[in-house]
């Protein structure tokens, strides 16, 4: 990345004695932040006018339901996006929605979203599903168009998502006999760097040097006050 995306992947906010118990997120859930190259597109099929369309940004929680020798299902959760340019028409995405990948001869995908698309004159729900099913992103990515089906010839949205999973803590330990706080955190392969603050709300100082590395040891911090850790992505 050229420019600094701040990402709030994890607090802890407990005081960090020996008996100290850092909240993690369930492993079985996965939150997910837009990448570039997602967009919304608002189109009217009878309407002399080109289809708007509208980068995205946003993020939404992908919680494992089941696998079976061919597929495993997931429920997309808590979606909030938002697609618009500066000074432009602005559009903002809620919902809910199932994604199932898999198959028995070639790997396939399934996305269905419920969601609520808002703009400065309406509210829409738009029932939405992929119509090409090809797989062209690598695992734990995902990368899928979908179309609203319950459109009419005034309003038909259509959705691209590039998503991949947040920077996240899956581990802050203290070690109440040296002092010392353990992070670890899935970075999926981009460089970050831990910052500290003494209060949730910051200022937050770096700790670490810029690294690809997912664990990192804060030395000799363990007293009885409050800590709050974030992750950079560079």
């Amino acid at each position: 990345m050229n420019s600094r995306n701040l990402i709030f992947a994890g607090v802890l906010g407990v005081w960090m004695t020996e008996n100290a118990l850092a909240q993690v997120p369930d492993a079985a859930t996965q939150i997910y932040t837009l990448n570039s190259g997602s967009h919304l597109t608002d189109d009217c099929p009878i309407c002399d006018r080109m289809p708007i369309v509208v980068p995205m940004t946003g993020t939404f929680r992908l919680q494992f339901l089941d696998q079976n020798p061919l597929v495993a299902r997931y429920q997309l959760q808590d979606i909030s996006f938002h697609a618009g340019t500066k000074g432009g028409a602005e559009y903002w995405v809620t919902g809910t929605g199932t994604y199932q990948v898999g198959g028995e001869v070639a790997v396939a995908q399934d996305i269905f979203l419920d969601l609520q698309i808002a703009n400065s004159f309406e509210n829409t729900r738009a029932l939405c599903v992929n119509e090409d099913r090809t797989v062209s992103a690598l695992w734990p990515q995902i990368q899928v168009s979908v179309l609203q089906t319950n459109g009419t010839v005034t309003k038909v949205y259509s959705l691209k998502l590039v998503a991949e999973p947040a920077l996240q803590f899956r581990a802050i330990t203290p070690d109440g006999k040296k002092n010392n706080v353990r992070l670890d955190w899935e970075s999926n392969g981009h460089q970050v760097q831990v910052e500290r603050a003494s209060l949730v709300a910051g200022p937050y100082s770096p700790i670490s040097p810029i690294t690809r590395d997912q664990t990192f040891t804060d030395m000799g911090v363990l007293t009885n006050r409050a800590l709050f850790y974030r992750l950079r992505q560079y």
